[in-house]
């Protein structure tokens, strides 16, 4: 006898809340199990991140400056397809505003390490601008040169720990500054979306626009979700299941227990090391204003470049596209966003008419990437020749070296 549409909706119901039953004890399962993870061992020191083969480390580099090559040829074909390279002239105002651009990168670079600074003073942990400013800088040759910029905290994590801070301390900095500069460009995000919808709708570039919204709210998800760690960790827990079991239905992720599991953790580890940066409100206040200020001093460059060459755009309408290319390339895994954050601003400026579009372009990525990575070799090479020094000096007054 066939069943009637109400008894097969009712089966349906009651498969549903046996499946959802499931999950949650699975849920409950995995939960109970990361309690009972306790570590009682002392604290270990942070390991150097592990790098890459030699080979693949060098058919990495190759194959980065290849792309890089590549879009540049692509953007100066595009631009000098039809007519002759404009001459490039460099009068007093280019000089000004290019000096503007490296302002821009001091006050990046200055942002962070008065982050660094702050925090040190409230761990209790000592206070060097040396330190401070090195582990900035690190941290930004790192996001430069790994894919997604996801290298730039463990490094931190590292040199802190080499240069004498406690492990806790040596954690906490990074993933508090991590923490805060992601919310510091959601602000930015949220403003440059309110007020600079006008300005990009001029470029036409409609499917740029929506992926820049799927950007940010990418870059909304880790620090909302390491919140919810800290204030509801079941909660937390359930969101990151739900997703990951999506994931592994598409047959994007194999394992998915394992990696719940891995996730979670994550979300523990970064929670429970900014806590002791982030109860602090005034001083969680004033990190945040610091991250919108670099984030803003970033976006601020392409004003600069673009001006620099001769177009005639105002600040604000520059810096709200900058945000929006940002928010765009942040999607796309290369180190730095390499050939995304070129093509798109070579798109969105050469498509308001801006003159010197290419060259600006070049400006832009020399002083928003390019110097970071010229900045984090120098840094090493100082941090060698110092240590080379040291041993002399030690080798010179008898005593052992390491």
């Amino acid at each position: 006898m066939a069943k009637n549409p109400s008894q097969k909706a009712q089966q349906r119901a009651e498969r549903k809340a046996e499946r959802r039953a499931e999950i949650n004890a699975e849920n409950e399962k995995l939960y109970e199990e990361l309690l009972s993870e306790k570590d009682d061992s002392p604290a270990k020191a942070p390991e150097e991140p592990k790098k890459k083969n030699k080979w693949v480390k060098r058919i990495g580099v190759l194959l980065f400056i290849a792309l890089n090559a590549f879009v540049i040829w692509l953007t100066a074909s595009s631009e000098f397809s039809k007519k002759a390279p404009a001459p490039v002239r460099i009068t007093f105002t280019s000089l000004l505003f290019l000096l503007g651009g490296i302002l821009c990168l001091a006050i990046v670079l200055g942002a962070e390490t008065v982050k660094y600074m702050m925090m040190m003073r409230h761990l209790g942990e000592k206070v060097s601008f040396r330190h401070a400013f090195s582990t900035a800088a690190l941290g930004k040759y790192y996001d430069c040169i790994t894919p997604s910029g996801a290298g730039g905290q463990p490094f931190q994590i590292f040199y802190l720990h080499q240069q004498g801070y406690s492990n806790g301390a040596a954690s906490a900095m990074p993933l508090s500054g991590f923490f805060t500069m992601q919310f510091g460009f959601v602000i930015l995000c949220v403003i440059a979306f309110i007020f600079g919808n006008r300005a990009f709708d001029a470029t036409g570039l409609t499917g740029l626009k929506i992926t820049a919204y799927i950007g940010a709210f990418t870059y909304t998800v880790v620090p909302v979700m390491i919140i919810i760690s800290g204030v509801a960790p079941k909660i937390a827990m359930r969101i990151v299941a739900f997703f990951v079991r999506i994931g592994a239905k598409l047959h994007i992720v194999k394992k998915p227990n394992h990696t719940i599991m891995n996730a979670v953790r994550s979300l523990n580890n970064y929670s429970v090391n900014i806590k002791s940066i982030t109860t602090n409100k005034g001083l969680l206040i004033k990190l945040l204003l610091l991250s919108v200020l670099f984030q803003t001093a970033m976006c601020s460059m392409p004003f600069f470049a673009v001006r620099m060459f001769g177009g005639s755009i105002n600040f604000f309408d520059a810096l709200l596209m900058c945000v929006f290319i940002q928010a765009a390339v942040s999607l796309i895994p290369t180190p730095g966003n390499s050939g995304a954050a070129e093509g798109s601003f070579y798109m969105v400026f050469s498509s308001l008419g801006t003159a010197g579009t290419f060259w600006a372009m070049l400006v832009w990525r020399l002083l928003c990437y390019y110097s970071f990575v010229l900045i984090g070799v120098l840094i090493y090479a100082y941090n060698a020749i110092r240590r080379l020094v040291d041993r002399r000096r030690a080798q010179k007054a008898g005593q052992p070296v390491e």
